[in-house]
């Protein structure tokens, strides 16, 4: 089942008094976005190769899988749907068990400091899961977001960031996802809401430019001057 949370939220009138704002609703991804995991998260995929019997991935195929989504990079591993999904609940598991958590990018804290002071509503939907996020952000970071909705289909988003929009009243217009791949890319764009897409995290530049994101963003500074203009 698929599990969402809601944390920490004020008041559903909270996003009216920001109009002025091009935004009234910021959606973060959490892995690839606000932390650094993706060494963590190939070693996490190299821990489990034997158990599901694909190659374990040197530099070259992993700078060759960034520049695709997540279904193609199943196919190219030879794994069914159903394996695909347990490999993540393992990997999961073992990133909970694991005693180095991923760090926040440069420049994160002070993002999320000025979109709160500026009255907007923060979110975060995450194909991880809740406790990684704890671990990961850490219980003051968390405290900073109205919405934590985790363990969403690395397929796609929609059905968490639809329920955030339902919930916040917000149209998808007046909202934004920020995230590091092209199904990130894709998630908002089935539901007509920009998206910003980062260049610090799994796939490369060229191929999240080729999903059209609204905004591609190479820095910290340049994703703050698309939310806080």
């Amino acid at each position: 089942m698929m599990q969402w949370v809601k944390e920490f939220f004020k008041n559903d009138s909270m996003i009216d008094h920001q109009h002025h704002l091009p935004y009234q609703v910021v959606i973060f991804d959490v892995d690839g976005t606000l932390v650094d995991s993706f060494p963590l998260f190939i070693g996490l995929l190299n821990r489990h190769a034997t158990k599901y019997q694909y190659a374990e991935l040197n530099a070259e195929r992993i700078e060759y899988f960034r520049s695709f989504p997540p279904r193609t990079i199943r196919r190219e591993l030879g794994l069914s749907r159903l394996s695909a999904i347990r490999l993540a609940l393992d990997c999961k598991r073992t990133m909970q068990q694991h005693s180095q958590q991923p760090v926040v990018f440069d420049g994160m804290d002070q993002l999320l400091q000025q979109l709160k002071q500026a009255g907007i509503c923060l979110a975060v939907v995450t194909s991880n899961s809740l406790e990684n996020c704890h671990a990961s952000l850490g219980q003051q970071r968390l405290a900073l977001f109205d919405w934590i909705m985790p363990n969403a289909s690395i397929y796609g988003k929609q059905r968490q960031i639809r329920k955030i929009l339902r919930h916040t009243h917000c149209s998808a217009q007046r909202a934004i996802y920020i995230g590091d791949q092209i199904s990130d890319i894709h998630s908002a764009q089935a539901l007509g809401m920009p998206v910003a897409a980062v260049t610090w995290g799994f796939n490369h530049a060229h191929a999240l430019a080729e999903a059209k994101p609204t905004y591609l963003c190479q820095t910290v500074d340049e994703l703050t001057a698309c939310l806080l203009p």
